[in-house]
């Protein structure tokens, strides 16, 4: 069996543990003195990309990010600008090394509990940050579009980005194989047919007369950065009216086209879920103009 390379992998790219700076080939998550994280779960994040040097739209996932440690009662471990002035240090640095490499930047609020089990420590989460390249999909797969498999599963706390993908985990081990998929599609538990969310990503749907579909923001999905973006862009469009509404799978044989919006993917079509395909099976006109519109954002970004 061949041995994983770390250094191949992640080359000479920085990442930050605590209170300093690290090569990512050396990041470690210590165990001894987060309990709280490490056994407990009791950690979350926000994974972000750089665009053009910068990070791609940092105060929101800053607002989200401290957002979510308020809603589990969770003390962040710096002040919102102090861990904004280490991420724009930290990016300087990796691209004083590499200047043409994008990258993937996993913030990281771990712990923050008492080392005897579930009750606070008084003091405030520990912070790691974890930066590599940055890796998009193959050009093949949005010329033809992606796979998703069904499965049941609505993520705990689904508003807040807890570092627990048990259900995507279980999912690739079973439905996604089966269906010879991209990724997992998780539907509402309770009746096994409204669509919620991917593992990592949110799905749109268009129906014929150029209306998109999203899941709403009830508390069941995740409010994407990424699906900001998308709504953003397409409020001037005037032939497109997007409606934040829940879709279901029975539904599936109206919609001629579907996509789905991410922080590595951008906008990547969707021409099958599960044995339904969707529409020609190749992606729509619709969705090539929002993938359009993404990328014109981003270059301009």
């Amino acid at each position: 069996m061949q041995e994983y390379d770390r250094d191949e992998e992640y080359g000479k790219i920085f990442s930050y543990q605590r209170d300093h700076v690290v090569e990512t080939s050396e990041l470690t998550l210590p165990f001894a003195d987060d309990v709280g994280g490490t056994i407990r779960g009791y950690r979350i994040f926000t994974a972000c990309r750089t665009v053009n040097k910068k990070i791609f739209r940092l105060q929101d996932h800053l607002d989200r990010l401290y957002r979510c440690a308020s809603s589990i009662y969770m003390e962040p471990p710096l002040p919102r600008e102090e861990l904004r002035s280490v991420l724009e240090d930290l990016i300087e640095k990796n691209f004083q090394e590499s200047p043409e490499q994008d990258l993937h930047i996993e913030v990281i609020f771990s712990g923050g509990l008492a080392n005897d089990g579930l009750k606070p420590s008084g003091q405030g989460a520990h912070l790691y940050i974890a930066v590599k390249q940055l890796v998009r999909p193959v050009s093949e797969l949005y010329e033809k579009g992606v796979v998703l498999a069904t499965f049941p599963h609505q993520r705990m706390w689904a508003d807040v980005k807890l570092l627990n993908y048990v259900g995507a985990v279980l999912a690739h081990r079973t439905v996604v194989p089966q269906h010879s998929a991209f990724d997992v599609l998780f539907v509402d538990p309770d009746d096994r047919r409204t669509i919620l969310e991917g593992s990592t990503f949110t799905v749109f749907f268009v129906l014929s007369d150029r209306i998109i579909l999203t899941p709403p923001l009830n508390g069941k999905i995740l409010d994407s950065i990424t699906r900001r973006v998308v709504l953003e862009v397409l409020e001037p469009e005037r032939d497109l009216e997007v409606r934040e509404t829940p879709v279901s799978l029975d539904q599936l044989s109206s919609l001629p086209e579907a996509f789905l919006a991410s922080t590595t993917r951008n906008v990547l079509p969707v021409v099958r879920i599960d044995n339904h395909v969707i529409g020609h099976g190749s992606p729509g006109p619709v969705t090539k103009h929002v993938m359009a519109l993404f990328d014109t954002y981003l270059a301009s970004y």
